[in-house]
């Protein structure tokens, strides 16, 4: 005997079967994605944390730089926006073996590279952690040359609530971009900008002193721009400050 053909009202009941079990299949699978990028995330700053922990303890127990007027930052050597990051000349690219990948982060999403590739998803606490020098000649002087030099690893007080490296971006009126100085709040709010990206469900990864990684929500004194850009803490800078 023949088999039978699938009649009409057949198929648009098994086309309707498997519309609703994707419906229901679709929304678990990008949850389980976001949380494997967050995961990944975690597992990059803990890199970064052992990083930075190393170079302290090779370096008279002082914190590395933020960035000096040779391009050199600590993810790597910034050679212009047409140019790609060398990520084996950064104050900390040996203590992550030259590894770009440690300093991108897989939910960082769409965003504008400041470079000819990225650069870094995660941002330092530079304001707090590094004091800013130069050689006392003019901005203008050829010869002109700054540094945000890293400051005693024994000014913190407290270190697990003294934040080094977060999630971070920037929308300076214009595309979602890369952001490196993790400007605090009591900087950032009263000129109506904040650089903390809540990027993982609407929670951001934080690296802490202690050198524990964990996600936060966003401080409910700013509320998050269309970019999902806010602020950890208030402008007491209670998570940057580290005499707090």
């Amino acid at each position: 005997m023949g088999r039978r053909a699938f009649t009409l009202v057949e198929l648009i009941v098994v086309i309707a079967i498997i519309a609703i079990l994707s419906s229901l299949v679709m929304p678990a699978l990008g949850t389980a994605l976001g949380q494997a990028r967050a995961t990944s995330c975690i597992s990059r700053l803990a890199q970064i944390g052992y990083a930075l922990q190393m170079y302290c303890i090779d370096h008279g127990e002082y914190l590395p730089s933020q960035g000096d007027s040779d391009n050199n930052y600590y993810f790597g050597r910034y050679n212009g926006h047409s140019a790609s990051v060398d990520f084996s000349d950064g104050y900390l690219s040996d203590y992550v073996g030259n590894d770009p990948e440690v300093w991108q982060c897989p939910g960082f999403g769409d965003f504008m590279p400041r470079a000819s590739g990225p650069t870094t998803g995660y941002a330092y606490n530079y304001e707090y952690l590094t004091k800013y020098v130069d050689n006392g000649l003019s901005w203008f002087d050829p010869n002109y040359r700054w540094a945000y030099q890293g400051l005693p690893l024994a000014i913190i007080r407290k270190s697990t609530s003294v934040a080094l490296f977060g999630d971070s971006a920037r929308n300076w009126m214009g595309p979602l971009e890369e952001n490196w100085y993790w400007t605090p709040p009591s900087q950032s709010i009263p000129y109506g900008v904040a650089y903390t990206h809540f990027r993982h469900r609407l929670r951001a990864n934080i690296l802490w002193a202690d050198g524990h990684v964990d996600s936060m929500p966003p401080d409910k004194c700013v509320p998050l721009d269309q970019d999902n850009l806010g602020v950890i803490c208030d402008e007491a800078d209670r998570y940057f400050d580290p005499e707090q």
